[in-house]
């Protein structure tokens, strides 16, 4: 019972004192692990030794004796103390990023000088880069203070945004104290095709009919709904016909005129546009086809309203990133804007246009080649009016004197397309040789005045050869060669410049007329027997004379022997074009 009760008082102040043990030993230095010790400085080409910013190296100075003293030029940068296993080692730890003098003093002996820098743990930054990003090609080097240097090549922006991350993690997150060099290998030229295609249809049916019966006395009766006949000034006087009615008739002797419009009225409106840009991967890209229309603005001065210029046309904006695995994710936004009076307003007499748009703001993802449909719209509207007088104007048939109707449809349809691909540039023989432009030149007086000809192909032109009017386009070189055939081949055509006419096969000939092939006669003769040496070769003529037999040193698997020439008889031949032959 006594044993348990002192040792329950002595226990408060056992705990008291572990206490204290451990907060003396976590704050003091630990001194490093014989089995583990701390790798050693490394030294740069300029001879000072490199110390990683919050690591821990080893130096061996090569001391004689341990040292009595260490100075330290800039305590806020390096920390230094001696190895308790080894005093002759010194060991240094990196405060800050920055450059400072160690400075060691030996009793009887000169002091050693050292240059260090402190600088992020770049091995450490080297491991981690080739660990995440096996097959990036990146060299760390340091820069001035706390500053690195990246350069090399990785096969994706992607790489190069992850190695930019982490060594910004290295120098603690401060962006510009990375210098990005790395560069993306492959290719990074990105061409981005858009193809925007609308198509307006408007249908409007429209139907009205007044008419006036002046009268001969002061009683008039006239129906005006639609606005297709004036009005009268007085009971005698004739009314006047509009310029909307189609269709006018007029009884002078009875004073009765009518004005009748049935119109049906169709229009098709189409719009195709195909903006190309090319831009490098990363990189944003604008493209405009248009130009800037002035608008009313707020007063400027006493000169009256201001002016604006709001630019219109087709429009192309786009942002291309290039994946590792070739997909090609983009940020477009497509836009077509055209002036329209229509949509104008009018302020104190001063009027101001308005503008029709279609765009449309998109992000996709596709490789080289693809096709997307990144808009469309299907639109249909009817717009249907009527103007009628009561009563009268809801009667049938007759009804049709007293009432106007009008009906519209509008159909609208769009659709916008994007095509990605990668590109290189063009080889020196690529490039085309005519710009446009370029192909044609500008008339002289005879080809304006009298031919009305507003362009003219290069190249010298004879207007009369002989008796015959040669036309502007003969005179252009690539006459002969296009059209070209449907293997994508161009031939040239005949000296006359007659064009290419296709051929059976799907080949190209010229427009001359080819001549029949020559037939020869079969000529019969005995087996062949190889000739002397010496002996000369039966030509086609009549006869072919004997020639003294000549004996051949025998070749192997064929007999030979001295067999007289057969004199072989040929029916003469048609005469060839060139020189005759020279006789035998």
């Amino acid at each position: 019972m006594h044993r348990n009760r002192t040792a329950g008082r002595l226990l408060p102040w056992a705990f008291v004192l572990t206490l204290g043990l451990v907060a003396l030993t976590t704050g003091r230095a630990q001194p490093p692990d014989p089995k583990n010790p701390p790798p050693a400085a490394a030294v740069d080409k300029t001879g000072a030794l490199v110390v990683p910013l919050g690591g821990l190296v080893s130096f061996d100075p090569k001391l004689e004796f341990p040292p009595t003293d260490i100075l330290i030029s800039r305590e806020d940068v390096l920390g230094v103390r001696l190895d308790p296993n080894n005093p002759k080692i010194l060991l240094l730890t990196g405060k800050a990023a920055g450059i400072s003098q160690l400075t060691i003093v030996q009793k009887g002996l000169p002091q050693l000088k050292y240059d260090v820098l402190v600088q992020p743990d770049l091995a450490l930054l080297r491991n981690l880069i080739k660990r995440t990003v096996p097959t990036a090609s990146v060299d760390v080097q340091p820069g001035i203070g706390n500053v690195i240097v990246l350069s090399g090549y990785v096969t994706s922006p992607q790489d190069a945004d992850i190695i930019a991350r982490l060594a910004n993690s290295a120098v603690g997150g401060a962006a510009a104290n990375v210098i990005n060099a790395i560069q993306v290998g492959g290719v990074q030229q990105v061409e981005i095709d858009v193809v925007i295609a609308s198509v307006d249809r408007t249908q409007l049916r429209s139907r009205g009919f007044d008419f006036a019966a002046p009268g001969r006395g002061s009683l008039s009766f006239s129906s005006l709904v639609s606005g297709l006949l004036g009005a009268q000034t007085g009971g005698l006087a004739a009314p006047t016909f509009s310029g909307d009615s189609n269709l006018q008739v007029a009884v002078v002797p009875n004073r009765f005129f009518g004005a009748l419009r049935a119109l049906r009225t169709e229009g098709v409106a189409k719009f195709l546009a195909e903006p190309r840009v090319v831009t490098q991967t990363g990189r944003p890209a604008f493209f405009r086809a248009g130009g800037q229309q002035a608008i009313l603005s707020a007063t400027s001065g006493i000169t009256g309203p201001g002016v604006t210029l709001v630019p219109f046309g087709t429009e192309l904006e786009v942002v291309p990133i290039v994946y590792g695995n070739g997909m090609i994710w983009l940020d477009i936004n497509p836009r077509i804007t055209a002036v329209s009076q229509g949509l104008g307003i009018t302020v104190n007499g001063a009027a101001s246009p308005g503008f029709t748009e279609q765009s449309v703001r998109s992000t996709v993802l596709l490789e080289s080649g693809q096709t997307f449909a990144i808009g469309g719209l299907i639109q249909n509207s009817v717009n249907a009016s009527s103007s009628k007088v009561p009563l009268l104007g809801d009667l049938p048939f007759i009804g049709t004197g007293f009432s106007r109707v009008d009906h519209t449809i509008r159909e609208s349809e769009l659709v916008i397309l994007v095509t990605p691909r990668l590109v290189h540039p063009m080889d020196p023989c690529q490039a085309p040789k005519r710009l446009p432009g370029q192909e044609t030149r500008t008339p002289d007086d005879y080809e304006l005045f009298l031919e009305n000809v507003l362009e003219a192909p290069r190249g010298q032109r004879k207007v009369w050869n002989g008796k015959c009017y040669n036309a502007p386009y003969k005179s252009d070189p690539t006459l002969g060669k296009y059209p070209c055939g449907p293997n994508g081949t161009c031939l040239p055509g005949n000296a006359a410049g007659a064009l290419i006419n296709p051929m059976p096969q799907g080949g190209y000939q010229t427009g001359r007329a080819m001549p029949a092939p020559t037939t020869m006669p079969a000529v019969s003769a005995p087996p062949a027997v190889l000739p002397s040496a010496g002996a000369s070769i039966p030509m086609p003529v009549a006869e072919v004379p004997a020639t003294p037999p000549t004996t051949l040193p025998p070749i192997s698997g064929v007999p030979v022997g001295t067999p007289e020439p057969v004199p072989v008889t040929l029916p003469p031949l048609p005469p060839l074009g060139g020189a005759p032959l020279p006789p035998q």
